[in-house]
């Protein structure tokens, strides 16, 4: 009997001969399935143990679908461009061109070292000029259905990147989410998309989303639909008439005090008196985020005019405040400290009169005091950075033409130069705009002076429609030749007529439906996506919008990209704080790999938590994974264990295998691979306790074993039972024995959501007080609970969970 479990021995010739065989390439078939993990960003550091955990369960759902005879694609890429690449390289003193291969090289490396599944030929990375070519194409495409326009605007501005930002980047401490530095205001030419346009359909279509209901109000907040009505205010001897409001509480106007505008506010501009240009100019350098945060403090200043209320003609105060931002609702609200809770505070700290709100609605004539409204407090996307590592923009600016106009598709992609120096650009531009024979060129419509946008996409752009791409991408990287769309269209009109979406010509779909619309009829939606929370607003809301703008021009069927999403928990070190190269408390993938082999990486990560839960890395979970796979090894090279026929089976074993495959069927298309390894577990001891099992049943529990551990699986799929055919290509095992008597019930308990222990509960016996005694009893459980139980949710039959005091 072959007793030692050494996965060292035989985990790198699976790695190969998967490779070599090409046994997880994508086969087209009516029943598909769409894998898709979210995008990484290749750091130098490659993978840790935090990364391993999506990855490990996108491929569990991969190889689960695939042995259910779904036609799969699981692919993986690279999202490469961007602020990240770029600084890093620049403390590197190297160009990213050189860098990011390298980094790419290690990730996939440390990939395959872990089995995942991904079809290999299917890989671009966004920094690919054939891959940034058809992200330039689009960008045309918007551009030309007046998505996309430029102007002068304040945004958001990292003095540390020098570049603006959009104000997803910002965080709600003022800092840039990339690299932690402090964010000012800007004015600078900006290419802005409309995405304002597409906000009813953001929010609307979010009810048909199978996605995280946190991640659905998240988004829900951002776009921050709010409806109710305008109100207007009379000026006297002033060139503004009135001051208009909006308002959610038309029914508190009689409760108005006073009128509260914006630093921005179109008013502010008649009065001249110091101490409010001061105070003005002091508040429109604070960041939005800080200006609306409730708990923020708020500072003010009265503008020494006076408004008056249509209702009962009361002349009241109007002050300037920064909580009051100019983008929404007008920049002026009504005051009513007696019923908003940041009014209140105001009032008392500048002691201004508070009354208290009566129902008046049988006062108010709603039809003659406003007008009904809706806004939103989404914003049009801020598209430009002036940074070197991103997509060129593919505008050039013709001086005789006076405007900005796409440049010709034939000559596309509009590549990336490669510079030595590109760390700082001057007064706010991109390095781009110092190389001048890249800049300067020939404008498309009249052949004159141009010169080339030298501001380059953000690092959203590539990932806005990767899903897309993977559809019919294919390693052999075929010249995907555009069409030559050189047409003489007023681009200046279209731009003006920004609600005009339905913008086509007679080339403008031909290379889109010749080359992809098949492929990605096929594969779209996206059926599984996995990944981070932390993208609940930036790339999430980014892809929807590309989805349903690309809808509206014909070039898609489909208006969501992702049918169903699940987030990941992050992984703590064992120091509580997260992983980072900073903190020297990175877990490097490979360093287990040596020592434990793949297999028990995979099975700690599925099994230490529910995938949606943060975790602490533990080593001991590993040690107890490493115990599991040994014990598989060594009871299937157990001859003692194999059957020769089905009278010499076990049948009490033969029930715990029957139950064990319908238990791991539920919990892996349900997400919860953690009770999907605990159940595998049970039915080792079951196995380990009991008689034999024929080696049919054996190779049963073998493939549903395997979207786990698809090292040692394959290896005893090969030498001990001689299969030729790989195992990942075989059939999930169908239910048999359905006369089996089941005798009894494997029922999970857990503390707090998380699995400690499994109770065998006779079937006679699955009322509640007996399983919450049985529970309570046992000794894994009863150490969690001596300082108390809040709750006990018994699911029958199912789970049963003890809320704790932590």
């Amino acid at each position: 009997m072959k007793n030692k479990y050494l996965p060292q021995q035989f985990e790198g010739k699976w790695i190969k001969k998967w490779e070599k065989d090409n046994t997880y390439a994508t086969r087209s078939g009516k029943d598909k399935t769409y894998i898709l993990d979210m995008f990484p960003y290749p750091s130098g550091g490659g993978l840790h143990v935090g990364h391993t955990r999506i990855y490990t369960a996108s491929d569990v759902l991969a190889r689960f679908y695939r042995l259910k005879g779904k036609s799969v694609l699981h692919p993986m890429g690279w999202d490469a461009f961007g602020l990240p690449a770029e600084n890093a390289a620049i403390k590197a003193k190297k160009n990213p061109m050189d860098m990011v291969p390298t980094n790419i090289a290690n990730f996939k490396r440390q990939m395959k070292l872990l089995g995942l599944s991904y079809d290999w030929d299917k890989e671009f990375s966004t920094t690919d000029p054939e891959y940034y070519k058809w992200t330039q194409w689009l960008f045309i495409q918007f551009f030309k259905a007046g998505l996309l326009y430029k102007k002068s605007t304040p945004v958001y501005y990292c003095s540390f990147c020098k570049t603006g930002l959009a104000e997803e980047e910002v965080l709600a401490s003022g800092k840039h989410e990339r690299c932690g530095n402090d964010i000012t205001r800007k004015t600078i030419p900006q290419w802005i998309f409309r995405i304002t346009l597409y906000a009813d359909e953001l929010l609307e279509d979010l009810d048909n989303l199978d996605w995280p209901d946190g991640i659905k109000k998240m988004q829900r907040n951002w776009i921050g639909k709010s409806e109710g009505m305008e109100i207007s205010f009379k000026l006297e001897n002033l060139k503004l008439k009135n001051i208009k409001v909006f308002t959610t509480r038309p029914d508190t106007i009689y409760a108005v005090t006073a009128i509260i505008i914006a630093p921005e506010h179109e008013l502010v501009e008649e009065i001249e008196d110091e101490n409010i240009r001061k105070y003005v100019e002091k508040s429109k350098k604070k960041l939005d985020l800080a200006r609306t945060d409730l708990d923020k403090d708020k500072t003010g200043i009265f503008s020494g005019l006076y408004a008056e209320n249509p209702v009962n003609k009361e002349k009241i105060p109007i002050w300037i405040a920064d909580y009051v931002v100019g983008w929404y609702g007008y920049g002026a609200i009504m005051f009513v400290p007696g019923v908003d809770k940041r009014d209140l505070e105001f009032a008392k700290k500048y002691n201004l009169p508070i009354k208290k709100h009566e129902n008046n609605n049988k006062k108010i004539d709603y039809k003659k005091l406003g007008k009904k409204n809706t806004q939103y407090k989404l914003r049009d996307w801020n598209f430009s950075r002036q940074r070197y590592w991103g997509e060129p923009i593919p505008m050039v600016f013709c001086k005789k033409c006076k405007d900005w106009l796409p440049i010709d598709e034939k000559d596309l992609p509009l590549k990336l130069p490669y510079l030595k120096s590109y760390g700082q650009g001057k007064h706010g531009q991109s390095p781009l705009a110092e190389v001048k024979e890249w800049v300067n060129t020939k404008c498309p419509n009249c052949n004159g002076d141009a010169v080339r946008e030298t501001d380059t996409m953000p690092n959203w752009a590539g990932s806005c429609w990767y899903f897309l791409a993977f559809s019919f991408w294919n390693q052999e990287k075929t010249k995907l030749q555009i069409l030559n769309n050189k047409s003489q269209i007023n681009y200046k009109s279209q731009i003006q007529n920004s609600k005009s979406l339905e913008f086509r010509n007679s080339n403008l779909f031909g290379t889109w439906n010749l080359k992809f619309s098949a492929s990605i009829k096929d594969w779209l939606p996206v059926d599984w996506y996995l990944g981070g929370a932390e993208h609940a607003v930036l790339h999430l809301l980014y892809a929807r919008f590309w989805v349903k703008a690309l809808h509206k021009l014909k070039l898609l069927d489909i208006k969501e990209p992702f049918d169903r999403l699940r987030n990941v928990g992050i992984v703590i070190a064992q120091d509580k704080r997260k992983m980072s190269k900073s903190f020297g408390n990175i877990i490097n993938p490979d360093d287990i790999i040596k020592e434990y082999g793949a297999d028990t990486l995979r099975i700690t990560e599925m099994f230490m938590a529910p995938f949606s839960q943060e975790i602490i890395w533990s080593t001991q979970a590993l040690q107890g994974a490493y115990r599991f796979l040994k014990r598989v090894w060594q009871i299937i090279n157990d001859p003692n264990k194999i059957a020769s026929d089905s009278k010499n089976e076990d049948s009490n074993v033969l029930i715990e295998l029957e139950k064990t495959l319908e238990h791991i069927e539920n919990s892996i298309s349900k997400v919860k691979f953690n009770t999907g390894v605990s159940f595998l577990m049970e039915f080792l001891n079951s196995w380990e306790k009991g008689g034999k099992l024929t080696k049919e049943n054996i190779k049963k529990f073998l493939i549903i074993l395997s979207p786990y551990a698809p090292f040692i699986t394959e290896e005893l799929w090969t030498t001990v039972f001689k299969e030729k055919k790989s195992i990942h290509l075989s059939e999930w095992p169908k239910m048999g024995k359905k006369n089996v008597l089941i005798k009894e019930i494997n029922i999970p308990v857990q503390i707090n959501g998380k699995l400690k222990t499994v109770l065998i509960i006779p079937v006679e016996k699955l009322n509640k007080d007996y399983v919450i005694n049985q529970a309570k009893k046992d000794s894994n459980v009863l150490k969690y609970t001596q300082k108390g139980t809040i709750n006990i949710i018994y699911i029958e039959g199912k789970v049963i969970n003890f809320v704790v005091k932590k």
